[in-house]
């Protein structure tokens, strides 16, 4: 962006305080758009952790903790690296160790003027631990530096979306400019960089599509989130699959303006030959939206000044304009979009209202009656995933794309179902080393651990070049309790993913479970060298060199793991066990009733139990 500035100065000036301009930011003081004194902490009640944001001087921090009446017996301060979001709606945060990315619980709603927990973790137990994928940073950033073969790894961090994400590669462009190689004005359009205002509109649209249509996505064969480049097709990059329903109308997520806005009749009607012939350009994002200049900027009359431009009534054939009686009109809204374009509350994401981009009338779906819960229910219920980018997926990828749906956003067991009959049908055209990731993915979700054992016979496992496949089989063999045969598949998905911290500490696992138990502890050195943090595998380290008589190592291991998760039941276990064989069955006691709290009717847990209150 700092080398499209030497020729483009004001754009850049503009786009730098846009909101894309400003989605992605180091964490400070002065780059944040929450109150950071004195902040009331953010109580999670299902899991009875408190977070409260504090800074020190310029730099910004969360302290996770839990009152026990009024003793605090457990904290963790997490320092944030980076702040996403332009503040408009939200500003969340991230943290870094090593390069290893993860959103910190709690979020900035702008709207309500609240911090809250972030979008999902009223349901997810991740803490600090949701891995940020290229997937997540593909979007809210500028094309950042991914390191294959990684979950959420990253050795190049930009800081906001910058010039390139909608204009595509600017180096052969650069590099014609300084040669003096000019456009000539005739010609219109300059090939060495794209402008979006001059691609055929849904190559446009597909522009703003990339990041602003949310769903289940399913990359094509080859292809993965850093491939598209404005000028390409986006359906020839991925499909992005999404719920349709009985009233799909009425509820819709945040990332979704595109898909809305191509409900409308007014974008429909834009498209008709009918429309051209009245010297109307077909609509697209760019028909309303600058994305060079901060919404915050625009005057009072922007939007309607869009309307207006296919709804005037001085124009011959235009598109009928506003029949609303003048004193409507001027009273309440008073304009355009807050009739036909509400804001509405979104369902992924709380606090957050958003100008719904469905342009509609407004005594039609946009003002429904009151319904009874039985018809809200009913509405609602799930009827099909839809391709939203156009194209045909294949029926392996349409498969892929419930796959994907039940694993981010359902767990509804019908969801699988149709991924299987999907499969099946996509079995009569397709070869099995090529359907073997998705059909090991569909049986390891609904736990057939058999089946996917039968699977990685069938295919010959060890020549499918998929690190999640191959740790799907892997955790399908020692779940069944055949340890050596997992070592295979797990070193196979730890050498195609060596950075993916989770494949390490699965092969680490087995190696324990077939005795090859200080292999394991260097295996388990490794992950705590990458991520100091990683808590599971200060608990599994614990347990194997408890296992190799290191009491002393082991001990130490799983309070670092309850230092950083209090509830990880592995560890509340280990060390209870660890206080209650060296007799230290007083220190067992609460750390006993904690998992008994956790699992009551766990029946190891109530044995345990016993033994403590008979030691003590």
């Amino acid at each position: 962006a700092e080398t499209c500035a030497t020729c483009h100065p004001t754009y850049y000036e503009s786009f730098s305080q846009a909101e894309m301009g400003r989605s992605f930011r180091r964490a400070t003081l002065a780059d944040s758009d929450a109150p950071w004194d004195g902040v009331a902490p953010v109580y999670d009640a299902a899991r009875d952790l408190y977070y409260q944001p504090f800074r020190r001087g310029e730099a910004l921090f969360v302290r996770e903790y839990r009152l026990a009446g009024r003793d605090t017996v457990h904290q963790r301060v997490e320092q944030i690296d980076y702040i996403v979001g332009s503040g408009h709606h939200t500003n969340s945060h991230i943290r870094e160790e090593n390069g290893y990315l993860y959103q910190i619980p709690v979020t900035w709603y702008a709207q309500v003027g609240r911090w809250g927990l972030a979008p999902g973790f009223e349901s997810a137990g991740s803490r600090f631990s949701r891995p940020i994928t290229e997937a997540c940073m593909t979007c809210h950033n500028a094309m950042p530096g991914f390191v294959a073969g990684s979950e959420n790894r990253f050795d190049r961090v930009p800081l906001g979306i910058d010039c390139e994400r909608c204009h595509g590669p600017g180096s052969v462009h650069v590099r014609e400019k300084r040669a003096g190689n000019l456009v000539d004005v005739a010609r219109e359009v300059d090939y060495t960089i794209v402008n979006p205002g001059k691609l055929p509109p849904d190559l446009q649209m597909n522009v703003c599509e990339r990041c602003h249509t949310q769903g289940a996505a399913v990359f094509r064969e080859g292809r993965g989130p850093a491939d598209f480049r404005p000028g390409m097709r986006l359906s020839d990059v991925e499909h992005v699959f999404w719920v349709r329903s009985a009233d799909s109308t009425a509820r819709f997520t945040m990332a979704s303006h595109p898909d809305r806005l191509r409900m409308s009749a007014c974008f429909e009607g834009s498209r008709r030959p009918s429309a051209s012939g009245r010297g109307l350009a077909p609509m697209t994002c760019l028909t309303c939206h600058n994305p060079h200049v901060s919404i915050r900027t625009l005057g009072a009359d922007h939007y309607d000044a869009a309307c207006r431009n296919c709804h005037a009534p001085e124009r011959p054939g235009a598109a009928p304009a506003c029949t609303e009686p003048g004193v409507v009109r001027a009273g309440g809204t008073g304009n355009c979009v807050a009739c036909h374009m509400p804001e509405s509350e979104v369902t992924d994401i709380p606090n957050v209202r958003v100008t719904d981009h469905f342009i509609r009338r407004p005594d039609g779906a946009g003002r429904a009656a009151a319904l009874s819960e039985d018809e809200v229910e009913a509405r609602a219920a799930f009827v099909r995933l839809a391709s939203l980018l156009g194209g045909v997926p294949t029926d392996l990828e349409a498969a892929e794309g419930y796959l994907t749906y039940y694993e981010e956003v359902t767990n509804r067991p019908g969801v699988l179902d149709s991924a299987a009959a999907l499969l099946d049908r996509a079995s009569r055209t397709t070869p099995l080393p090529r359907l073997a990731p998705a059909l090991v993915r569909l049986l390891f979700l609904r736990g057939d651990y058999a089946a996917v054992r039968v699977v990685a016979r069938e295919v010959d496992a060890e020549a499918v070049d998929d690190a999640w496949t191959q740790y799907r089989i892997g955790e399908a063999f020692a779940a069944t309790g055949a340890s050596e045969a997992a070592l295979r598949p797990f070193r196979r998905a730890v050498a195609l993913a060596p950075h993916a911290l989770r494949f390490r500490v699965k092969l680490a696992g087995a190696l324990v479970a077939t005795g090859a138990v200080e292999e394991a502890v260097r295996a388990y050195d490794a992950v705590l060298e990458a991520d100091p943090t990683f808590e599971t595998a200060y608990n599994d380290r614990g347990w194997a060199r408890v296992l190799l008589g290191d009491l002393a190592g082991a001990e130490a291991d799983f309070r670092q793991a309850l230092a950083l998760d209090p509830d990880l039941e592995e560890a509340l276990a280990n060390l209870a066990s660890l206080y209650y064989n060296t007799g230290r069955p007083a220190e067992a006691r609460p750390l006993v009733r904690r998992l008994l709290r956790l699992d009551p009717t766990n029946p190891d847990y109530r044995r345990l139990e016993a033994l403590v209150e008979a030691g003590a």
